[in-house]
């Protein structure tokens, strides 16, 4: 019956591919979808905007696990992206993002927010069995969207890849802890997180339908959305196999949860913060006007997965790494240069003073520091700006050697098995006469945190956006690196003809790839600088292993 049931659905999304109003209508289990062709440019490429996987956490729902949504008989005209989750604005008001990537205003806001979207071609649908790479968006856990312009899945659907994009709950609507929603639930907080797993789920079940492999599935994304990527794989409420990981800018190494107790702790204060009664009911909490439950400015601001010991099970992100729950699973992970963490240094003087304190005494001599890095009272706060990407960099997952050191440990654990690779993103984006001297210009921005996806998505267009004015460099890089993003997602290796050089493995190696002014490999014997940063690196973050 199974089998016929799938017969049939392949057969209807065919038969309405060829003899249809000629946008292809796909039969999911909940109801048949009907896509829209969005770029001209790409005449082959089908996107299904905001498809429901969810019911709609409203009401009785809010501050519940996700339930199924309720079907549907007719076409649903899937044209529009659904409302964005209910959040903070974060970089929609700071450079560079508001122009780069809020430059066409702020999406519609609601607590209706389960949807994901899917882009595919109309010769995937015929042919079925292609990759699927799961994309969730940055923005912490509490802001962004899945359809920013930056993160346009069309051309990597193109080259023959199903890109899937999830939104889920955010900020308080997505992890709120409170003893009385704990009572009622065995746990309490982490609503995103099942979100997330909700649309795995609904993937894994109906991703065939649109020329996906539910057994090739690559999961990622960029700041927070690996921070949901990495939570999501080592849940145990989690049953939906995911080969590979993709993640920018953060390799969370040290990602830690708070106890459950901890979270309904601030929880309490969150609302004590909005001026409501923490032992209100459940019921009066759930008719409050969601625009009445979101104010950052409380440092109690609900934005955390916690410890609840169903949903997230380990203390830290590293326990989960110690008991093998990422040996089988393949990473693409790297850095920005620029945006890492360093001591300010506006002089010679204070560059000595800020690395001494940061990388502790014995160090700094053991490496004559002093002599190891020579730098002015001009080149200082740029030097001190390079080592916090490398390596001396107190965030742990916008720390290059971290990424590096992170492959060399699961290539000697799993006896060269499991292949991971490493990137830094070294290429500004270019700048306009109106950016220089401003907070937009390229010598402040660097390569900023986010800029490389205009790259990986090989997302930039002539005009798009209008602040940004693309050189030929900056195309052939954008398809240099999106070509390598695709191979990895179809066989978990980078390498291919559009590389200009062979991606080393981060493995003994320590390999890692630089896509800048040109594009270099790097691997083999450490340099004196780079012994220190791995030693570093070490102390401060894996101190368990040292």
């Amino acid at each position: 019956m199974k089998t016929l049931l799938s017969f049939l659905l392949v057969f209807l999304t065919i038969a309405s591919s060829v003899f249809g109003a000629g946008v292809p209508v796909v039969q999911t289990e909940y109801g048949p979808v009907q896509g829209i062709y969005p770029d001209a440019a790409l005449p082959d490429v089908v996107e299904y905007r905001g498809i429901p996987y969810a019911a709609p956490p409203v009401g009785d729902l809010r501050w519940k696990a996700p339930v199924d949504p309720e079907p549907w008989t007719d076409v649903r005209v899937c044209d529009e992206y659904a409302p964005i989750p209910m959040q903070v604005l974060g970089g929609a008001t700071a450079a560079p993002y508001d122009q780069d990537f809020y430059f066409d205003g702020i999406p519609e806001m609601s607590e209706d927010c389960l949807y994901l979207n899917v882009v595919t071609t109309e010769t995937n649908l015929e042919e079925g069995g292609k990759p699927v790479f799961v994309w969730f968006h940055g923005g912490g856990l509490n802001s962004c969207y899945t359809f920013e312009p930056e993160a346009n899945g069309a051309e990597m659907a193109n080259r023959g890849i199903v890109v899937v994009s999830v939104e889920q709950r955010l900020g308080p609507f997505g992890y709120l802890s409170l003893p009385q929603l704990t009572e009622e639930q065995g746990q309490s907080g982490n609503y995103g997180l099942m979100d997330q797993i909700k649309a795995m789920e609904w993937i894994r079940d109906n991703i065939a339908q649109f020329g996906g492999d539910p057994e090739n599935i690559t999961a990622g994304g960029q700041s927070g959305g690996t921070t949901k990527s990495m939570a999501m794989l080592i849940s145990p409420e989690m049953d939906v196999d995911v080969d590979r990981l993709i993640l920018q800018s953060g390799l969370k190494f040290r990602q830690s949860y708070p106890s459950n107790a901890e979270a309904e702790a601030q929880g309490t204060q969150y609302l004590e913060d909005l001026g409501i009664d923490p032992l209100i009911s459940l019921e009066e909490l759930r008719s409050i006007p969601a625009e009445d439950l979101i104010d950052n400015t409380s440092s109690a601001y609900p934005q955390a997965m916690n410890q609840d010991g169903k949903y997230v099970v380990y203390a830290d992100n590293f326990d989960a790494i110690m008991a093998g729950e990422f040996d089988n699973v393949q990473i693409l992970s790297g850095t920005n240069l620029g945006e890492g963490s360093y001591p300010v240094s506006p002089t010679a003087e204070s560059f000595y003073t800020g690395f001494k304190a940061e990388i502790g005494e014995e160090l700094y001599n053991a490496y004559d520091f002093e002599n190891l890095i020579k730098v002015s009272d001009v080149s200082a706060q740029t030097t001190a700006r390079q080592l916090g990407t490398y390596g001396l960099g107190s965030n742990v997952s916008r720390n290059l050697m971290v990424n590096r050191l992170y492959g060399a440990f699961i290539s000697e654990r799993t006896e060269g098995e499991t292949k991971n690779y490493t990137y830094l993103f070294s290429h500004f984006t270019p700048e306009s006469v109106s950016d220089i001297g401003t907070s937009r210009s390229a010598a402040e921005q660097w390569a900023w945190h986010s800029s490389e996806m205009w790259y990986t998505f090989d997302s930039l267009k002539p005009g798009l956006p209008s602040v940004r004015e693309w050189a030929d460099y900056d195309y052939q890089l954008a398809d240099i690196m999106c070509d390598a993003w695709v191979s990895f997602i179809k066989t978990g290796d980078p390498n291919n003809e559009t590389l200009p050089v062979e991606w080393p493995v981060a493995d003994g190696s320590m390999g890692y790839i630089d896509f800048g002014n040109g594009v270099s490999a790097h691997s083999g014997e450490f340099t004196s600088l780079e012994k220190l940063m791995a030693d570093y690196t070490i102390r401060e973050f894996v101190p368990q292993v040292n």
